[in-house]
């Protein structure tokens, strides 16, 4: 949903402008593009400023922005391509943000850093031998369980939070029940589960969870979020969206 600005024709890159909070960021003109994904995923995160937070897989770094620029989080980013990771340190800096976000370029499978409060991923989803296989690499990886499988991602989730640390991700809705058991396997309790739908007709097409590292057995489910009451005009709870991830008023 971003709004090219302007192309950098040396680093193929667009400079896109969010659809909330005056943020612009670097993206890629080729290879994987944020979605509607992320700002939802922005705003099912409700924390207090100054959490600290760490984002597994931070691609563009668009989640982490979000959440440093509009929700006062401290985030380090932890992303394994190193040209997403050089991209999005640039994002920072031209946001302003570097006191807020520390991107990382490794793998996560080998991230040694401390525990936090949170962590947050939009992760790969589709296991490695189904479905077709992008060419293009960066979007082969934020798809597929090439470099991070569901099982790997809810151990790294495990260890890097502390006790009663909540873990918040975007999943396809056909993969609930894999990403459920996974959660439960590794000592995360799903907590809160919103299904959603593109339209009020549609199935639902993703889903938005939190879970907390050694919770108790209780699960909200929030009602059913629609994107699209008709085609390309916005809910008015997507709207409200936007408007949650507005900037914070300043004197």
């Amino acid at each position: 949903m971003g709004i090219p600005e302007t192309m950098d024709p040396e680093h193929d890159e667009t400079l896109d402008s969010l659809a909330c909070g005056g943020i612009s960021l670097f993206q890629k003109k080729r290879g994987y593009r944020y979605s509607l994904d992320a700002y939802l995923l922005a705003s099912f995160v409700r924390e207090v400023p100054g959490t600290e937070a760490l984002e597994i897989g931070s691609g563009s770094g668009v989640v982490s922005l979000l959440l440093a620029a509009l929700k006062g989080l401290s985030l380090t980013g932890v992303e394994i391509q190193e040209p997403m990771a050089e991209m999005s340190r640039r994002s920072v800096e031209l946001a302003g943000l570097a006191d807020r976000v520390r991107i990382i370029a490794g793998d996560i499978r080998e991230y040694a850093g401390p525990r936090v409060d949170v962590v947050v991923a939009n992760p790969p989803y589709r296991p490695r031998k189904t479905g077709r296989v992008n060419p293009d690499g960066g979007r082969a990886v934020a798809r597929h369980e090439i470099s991070l499988t569901l099982e790997e991602l809810m151990g790294r989730a495990r260890d890097l939070l502390r006790n009663r640390g909540r873990l918040y991700l975007v999943y396809p809705a056909w993969r609930l029940a894999d990403l459920m058991s996974a959660m439960r396997s590794h000592r995360i309790e799903p907590k809160e589960i919103m299904l959603v739908h593109s339209t009020p007709r549609s199935g639902a097409r993703i889903c938005l969870v939190c879970g907390v590292k050694n919770g108790g057995r209780e699960l909200r489910v929030h009602s059913p979020f629609f994107v699209f009451s008709q085609e390309k005009v916005y809910t008015a709870e997507m709207e409200e969206v936007f408007r949650r991830l507005a900037l914070p008023e300043t004197d």
